[in-house]
Parts: C-alpha cells; sequence; structure tokens
C-alpha cells in the first residue's frame, strides 16, 4: 500500500488544514509517478469512511461520537454544507460535547474540530483533567493575558498525539475496507489493514486545527513589551514548548521563542541550534522511511504497538536510530532554503 494514496483521499475529503497543522508526516504525500483514478480513490473514502463513522456514533460513546463526525464531514468553520452528513456531523459532535466529560481524547478531538463554542468548552474540560497541560490553555483561546496567567503553573505541552492516532487506528480497524475498497486504495499493491489505519489516523490528526500559537508569539515579542513580569511568564511557556512538548511542532515553536526572547547570544545560538538539529531529523527521517517497504508505514505500526513511545519526538528519534542516522546533524549543516 501506497501511504500517499490514503492521504490523497484524505484531503479529497476533509477539512481544509491551516497553516499550523501541517501534517507531521507529510513527507508519505510526496506524490508518485502515477497516482490511481481520484475517483476511485475518492469513492472508496467516502463509502468506507462514512460507514466507520456510522458504526463509531452507534455505539454513543463520546470519543466514537467526536471520531465520527471528524470522518463524515469537515468542521463548522468551513462554509456550511447544505448536506445531510454535514448536518448529521454536527449532531454527533453536539451529542460528544454532551457526554465527553473528562474524557481527554473525546475533548481533544471536540477542541480541534468543533465549532468555536464547542472548542472554548472542550478545552475546558479537558484542561480540567489535565491543570498543568498548556495545550488546553492555548486550544482554549481567549485573552493571552488571561493565559499567560494560568501557565505559570503549566509544566508540560501534550497535544496526545500518539495517543490519539493509536485510538483512532483501533476505532477505524473495526470496519474493515470492502474488496472493491482495498483495490482502491492500493492501485494493485498489498494492502495491510493496520498500516492503512494507521496512516489513516495520522492524515486524519494533522487535518484537525491544532492550537493556533501566533496570538502568544506576538504577545512575547520583546520588541512589543518590555514588562519583566510578561517576559518572564513568556520565557516559562517557551521552555514549556521546547523541553515537554509531545509534538516536533510544539518544540519548534518553544524553541523559536526562546531564541527570540534570549538575554545573552549564546542562549540564542543554543536555541537556534536546537532548530536546526530538529529540521535535520524531519529530513533524515523522510528519507529513511522512504528506503522502507510501502514508505515505512510497517515500522510506523510497529511503532505505534510499542507502549515506550509515548511522543513525535521519541518516535522520531527511534525511526533514527534504527536507520543508523545520527540525531544531530554534521557541524555546519543548514535544513534546505
Amino acid at each position: 500500500m501506497r501511504i500517499r494514496h490514503v492521504v490523497l483521499a484524505c484531503a479529497l475529503t476533509c477539512s481544509a488544514v491551516p497553516a499550523i497543522a501541517q501534517a507531521p508526516y507529510a513527507r508519505f504525500g510526496e506524490a508518485p509517478a502515477a497516482e490511481p483514478d481520484v475517483d476511485d480513490v475518492q469513492g472508496a473514502w467516502r463509502s468506507w469512511s462514512q460507514r466507520s463513522a456510522a458504526a463509531l456514533a452507534a455505539t454513543l460513546q463520546p470519543r466514537e461520537l467526536a471520531f465520527a463526525a471528524l470522518l463524515q464531514g469537515p468542521g463548522a468553520d468551513v462554509a456550511p454544507s447544505p448536506s445531510a452528513p454535514a448536518e448529521q456531523a454536527a449532531a454527533w459532535r453536539q451529542a460528544a460535547a454532551a457526554r465527553a466529560n473528562d474524557d481527554v481524547i473525546a475533548n481533544t478531538l471536540l477542541a480541534a474540530t468543533g465549532d468555536a463554542d464547542t472548542r472554548v468548552r472542550a478545552a475546558q474540560r479537558w484542561l480540567g483533567a489535565e491543570p498543568q497541560n498548556l495545550a488546553p490553555l492555548l486550544a482554549r483561546g481567549g485573552s493571552v493575558e488571561a493565559m499567560l496567567a494560568d501557565a505559570r503553573t503549566a509544566a508540560v505541552f501534550d497535544l496526545h498525539m500518539l495517543d490519539q492516532v493509536r485510538w483512532m487506528q483501533a476505532a477505524l480497524l473495526r470496519t474493515p475496507a470492502t474488496p472493491a475498497e482495498r483495490a482502491a486504495f492500493v492501485d494493485g499493491e498489498t494492502f495491510v489493514a493496520e498500516e492503512h489505519a494507521a496512516i489513516t489516523a495520522s492524515a486524519l490528526w494533522s487535518s484537525t486545527v491544532l492550537p493556533d500559537p501566533q496570538p502568544l508569539l506576538q504577545a512575547c515579542d520583546p520588541s512589543a513589551t518590555r514588562d519583566p513580569a510578561r517576559l518572564g511568564d513568556c520565557r516559562h511557556v517557551a521552555a514549556v514548548l521546547a523541553e515537554r512538548s509531545d509534538t516536533m511542532l510544539g518544540r519548534l515553536v518553544g524553541l523559536g521563542l526562546q531564541a527570540r526572547l534570549a538575554a545573552t547570544p549564546s542562549e540564542r545560538d543554543a536555541a537556534q541550534a536546537r532548530v536546526r538539529t530538529l529540521h535535520w531529523q524531519n529530513l533524515e527521517w523522510g528519507r529513511a522511511s522512504a528506503a522502507l517497504p510501502r514508505d515505512g508505514a510497517g515500522q510506523f505500526v510497529r511503532f505505534l504497538a510499542d507502549p515506550s513511545i509515548r511522543t513525535e519526538v521519541q518516535l522520531v528519534e527511534r525511526a533514527l536510530q534504527d536507520a543508523g542516522v545520527a540525531l544531530a546533524p554534521p557541524a555546519g549543516w543548514q535544513p534546505p532554503r
């Protein structure tokens, strides 16, 4: 199975992806020499995803309802559609919100896919379950002053990326693809259900709206504020993002902020060196994956099955170690422009 076929199908039907939520596995979506017929892939995705959504929603469980809404149609921030699937997705999302309580996966899904009010309420429930997590604070939005004040006790920035992808993979495996759907997905290659579900789950996670750091970055711009208390709060948030993020993106945002807030040239240089290291790891991971069968889908499934790998950062490091690639770039290396 070519992972890019699944990503293509998802891209054709999922909600628009904002700049901050670019797919962490976008390297899997590089165009092959020849693509399958788009209509076949899109039709297969539509029939399988809608069947999966209906089965998940029938359980009436909050995370299943929230995921069913994601599978069924675009979120409320996309131009509204008069179609029944969009209306059904909204109803499922509403039902999920009414049942979510302190279910972190349900609330992270709702905070990333619902309308503005649903997102705020889901983020608040998520924060109640994880009061030291910076991620629900950013997802909640509101005034930057309130966010920075509340973030003084934050200790992690955990989007629960792999927790969600693992759960989504298992949920998708509950509805097997038909022979016709499998044929469309793989275009004559080998179909592996676990790989198909895992890559589809990662593509779906990447289609959701991640917390927007832009208001934080603007408020913490040292050229815009000289308030020592504000700068101290900003440095704390930057450290949490840089050191305790479960995603590569979170670490990049934190390190970029640390470089801007650096008190000395050596602090700035240290942050920028770590940014280069993360760029190196992302690029080399892409190359290593491309050299594996089915673009590394089997390895990705194996990593998801390993409970010792909790974060995307750990997953990338493990992939590089398996490939025999150094975790740090050679001296003088710069990311391509």
